[in-house]
């Protein structure tokens, strides 16, 4: 067990309590711990690693090391110690909870969640299981990713995922058709035209809905993709699930305060 402290409550404004922080971390109350590819890459309001994105703190770590090539091409398990000595740096800081800036980081769910006592959640693949029980039956799960053949079972066996959930997803590998979102999958890229990669992914999600019209919802499972994921739903009109959206409901169960207003 852990002996880092956590205080969970909710300080109302003006009240004072017995404050506590953790020797060694810098308890500065991020709640939400985030992961970071080493990538040169700008990441607009709408990704997991831009802070204008949510309205709480977070805490960001690159990992060293952690590139695009060795996480999402190789699926390199040297990485983990990495992840696993980062996590627990988070964890030291005061943070409640831990998430990833790559999907591709799922690989190392179990083993970076045996190592701490904090919640993590390394990929948005997790979200699968909670998707397909709200499906029909007869409906699949469309799956943008960014790189398709790194998206195997085995990534979503260590998230939690069955077989049978995993045969359900209609997964659509986003860099193999969109050139100018391939720069995103590049780790030495540094720029990009977020005009042009919004119009490519609103245009894969189409066809991926026209191809397989059994689609009843999507998840961009890149973390590149949440930036024009509201442009995507207005022309598949599909619920859309993404990192960024987990990434704020994971927040809200380790920030609960209580209710007031009128009845």
């Amino acid at each position: 067990m852990s002996d880092y402290f956590r205080h969970y409550g909710y300080i109302e404004p003006g009240k004072q309590i017995r404050y506590s922080c953790n020797k060694g971390g810098m308890g500065t109350c991020e709640p939400v711990g985030m992961i970071v590819l080493d990538a040169w890459m700008p990441c607009p309001p709408g990704h997991v690693s831009n802070g204008w994105t949510f309205d709480f703190p977070v805490r960001y770590v690159e990992v060293p090391g952690a590139s695009v090539e060795r996480v999402v091409h190789e699926g390199d398990q040297a990485v983990v110690n990495l992840l696993i000595e980062a996590a627990k740096g988070l964890e030291k800081d005061g943070c409640r909870l831990i998430f990833a800036d790559c999907g591709y980081f799922g690989r190392y769910q179990k083993e970076v969640a045996a190592a701490v006592e904090i919640p993590v959640y390394m990929s948005s693949v997790i979200q699968v299981p909670w998707i397909t029980v709200s499906l029909k039956p007869d409906q699949s799960l469309g799956l943008i990713c960014s790189y398709g053949p790194g998206l195997t079972y085995d990534l979503f066996e260590a998230c939690g995922v069955s077989k049978q959930n995993f045969e359900r997803c209609v997964i659509v590998g986003a860099s193999a058709e969109c050139p100018e979102f391939n720069k995103l999958t590049q780790e030495e890229a540094g720029e990009f035209d977020g005009e042009k990669v919004r119009d490519e992914l609103v245009q894969l999600a189409v066809k991926t809905k026209k191809e397989h019209p059994e689609i009843g919802a999507f998840l961009m499972e890149c973390t590149d993709i949440p930036p024009y994921t509201a442009a995507i739903q207005e022309a598949v009109n599909l619920p859309i699930f993404d990192a960024t959206t987990m990434v704020k409901f994971l927040c809200n169960t380790v920030t609960q305060r209580h209710y007031g207003g009128f009845i």
